[in-house]
């Protein structure tokens, strides 16, 4: 745990202090230096070490030449963005990689945000950086104990048990997504109106998404990820830990959350972004929990982000560690004091959507959200059962610095997933909850694809039903998807002319108003979130001021929202109303 030093004024006017109050500032530095010299000694069992380097000088790579360390992709989605590249996005010196290399230090990780290095060693070999004058400081961040990995016997016996007595969920629609279709995954699609937008042709294709999370468990063969298999739509596993082992092999919790976003077994089930192209990425570790693994996960963020990933969605939080000196404390909630968390926010910076669950802590004595789901800039979210109502399990907020978090909340109790047994099972938690809402985010990122990370944020938070009034349970609650649905009948809104609608929502008729009028004919055509056009007007304007048309009740709307179209000589205008 790094300690913080205050800096003093050079100089101090002795006539300021009071000769007790010398005695004081004496016993004090006395008792840092103890505490400096304690921290130091406290170590378990360490074999890695973080190592930040002093500057990147001696560099193979320059900004002047950013595709030769980032992909053709990531520069895209920048210049789309209008992003720029800076110092802070080179990679590190590989001289002093190499450096490290042939001074017998294995080089784990590396971070370029962070101009720093993973390193693993005995605990004597350290001494030899304390003089090299490219390292800044080394942290110790303690190993895992060598425990028996049991996570291949834990599949088995759940697959024992899926096969001589669980039979797939039943369930019914409660939320229009058609249950024939979406089967066990129709309630969780269809609280948000997910399925709106799938119809319409938004099902996250040619959406990039990144799933950092631990093992992958039976990815390579289970049914629900054939089409993404085959359709080359999985990029290439990576590792980001020490463990070496099989990544398809032990651990279903990242394959868990992989079916919720990605499964395409309609009738059974289908998940929130179904056509999108997916990078895996595994940053934890078993055995326990320590504070490495936070930079394991910093490295895949960088690693996603040089991918050109549009968007990450990351089940993971930290908030205890097995070596309780590593703790963090809800002080740290800031957004600002622990690194993973600022790379969260810095990975927002370069245009990505950050999606991270918010931990499932609701109910124990820590019940904050964990980190780096305390990150601004991002989306953390929360969980809510099939009624809508917040669950238990799932942590609050606010920030240290009082933010609103989590951001927005997904039905994260009995959700559906593909188990490693094949077989369609349900589960609870944030880490749940998380891809479902992601996956929606990209679809509905693919509808408007002119839109910045932020733009696309805050269009989700906005159509959140409890986004004028957020709390520390829900956020700003669950978002409609059927609010962001664009069609090829629905174009963007001329700027020669405005519209408005009153009274917005409607119980009886209602008023479109143009300001200012134009000569000629006007056409209306108003639509439902399907994109079915269910109403057709023509009128003609006179010009000069404001121009008027009311929508009779006769016109026999249902309650939901509607899409009107207004098309004159100067364009077209596009608005909502709702009818309650």
């Amino acid at each position: 745990m790094p300690i913080k030093l205050v800096t003093l004024p050079a100089k101090i006017n002795s006539e300021m202090i009071h000769s007790k109050a010398r005695v004081f500032l004496s016993v004090m530095l006395f008792f840092l230096i103890q505490v400096i010299v304690l921290q130091a000694q406290i170590k378990v069992a360490p074999d890695r070490y973080r190592i930040e380097f002093t500057d990147k000088k001696h560099n193979a790579f320059t900004i002047d030449r950013p595709g030769d360390f980032l992909s053709e992709r990531a520069l895209q989605r920048r210049t789309k963005q209008k992003i720029g590249i800076t110092q802070v996005d080179l990679p590190v010196s590989s001289y002093y990689v190499d450096s490290l290399t042939k001074m017998g230090f294995e080089v784990v990780n590396t971070s370029r945000w962070f101009n720093s290095a993973i390193v693993r060693c005995a605990d004597a070999d350290i001494e030899k950086l304390r003089k090299v004058d490219f390292i800044k400081e080394t942290v110790s961040l303690p190993k895992k104990e060598d425990k028996a990995k049991n996570d291949t016997v834990v599949q088995d016996l759940e697959t024992l048990f899926s096969y001589f007595f669980q039979k797939d969920v039943t369930n019914e629609s409660l939320y229009g997504a058609p249950y024939e279709y979406y089967g066990q995954a129709a309630n969780q699609i269809g609280m948000m109106n997910g399925h709106i937008l799938h119809d319409n042709g938004f099902r996250g294709k040619g959406m990039l998404i990144a799933v950092i999370d631990g093992g992958f468990f039976k990815i390579n063969e289970l049914s629900g990820f054939d089409s993404m298999r085959n359709n080359g739509r999985l990029l290439p596993v990576k590792n980001f830990t020490v463990e070496k082992d099989d990544l398809y092999g032990s651990n279903n919790h990242g394959a868990n959350v992989l079916s919720i976003i990605a499964c395409n077994l309609p009738g059974r089930m289908v998940g929130s972004a179904p056509d999108a192209d997916y990078l895996v990425l595994r940053s934890e570790e078993t055995g326990g929990e320590y504070l490495v693994e936070e930079d394991n996960w910093i490295a895949a963020v960088e690693y996603a982000d040089s991918i050109g990933v549009d968007l990450i969605t990351t089940s993971l939080g930290y908030s205890t560690f097995n070596d309780t000196l590593q703790n963090h404390t809800y002080y740290d909630l800031d957004g600002n004091t622990i690194r993973a968390s600022r790379a969260a926010t810095m990975a927002s910076a370069r245009g990505m959507v950050v999606c991270v669950s918010a931990g499932n802590d609701g109910d124990m004595p820590w019940k904050y959200v964990s980190i780096p789901a305390d990150a601004d800039s991002i989306v953390t979210i929360g969980a809510v059962d099939v009624k809508r109502q917040c669950a238990s399990f799932s942590s609050v907020g606010p920030t240290a610095d009082r933010r609103i978090k989590p951001d927005l909340t997904a039905m994260g109790k009995g959700t559906a997933y593909q188990g490693s047994s094949g077989r369609i099972n349900t589960g609870n938690g944030t880490s749940y909850s998380t891809p479902l809402l992601a996956g929606l985010i990209a679809c509905a990122w693919q509808a408007h694809p002119d839109k910045k990370n932020m733009e696309i944020i805050e269009m989700v938070r906005l159509s959140a039903d409890r986004c004028h009034q957020p709390d520390s349970l829900y956020g700003y609650g669950i978002p409609d998807f059927s609010k962001l649905v664009v069609s090829d009948r629905v174009v963007r809104q001329a700027e020669s002319y405005a519209m408005t609608v009153f009274p917005n929502p409607f119980t009886g008729k209602f008023t479109l108003r143009l300001s200012p009028a134009q000569h000629g004919r006007v056409h209306i055509k108003i639509f439902n979130v399907s994109g079915r056009q269910i109403y057709a007007g023509t009128d003609y304007l006179a010009g000069y001021n404001a121009y008027e048309y009311t929508v009779e009740e006769s016109a026999g709307f249902m309650s939901g929202m509607y899409i009107v179209e207004t098309h004159t000589e100067a364009g077209r205008v596009t608005t909502k109303v709702m009818k309650q």
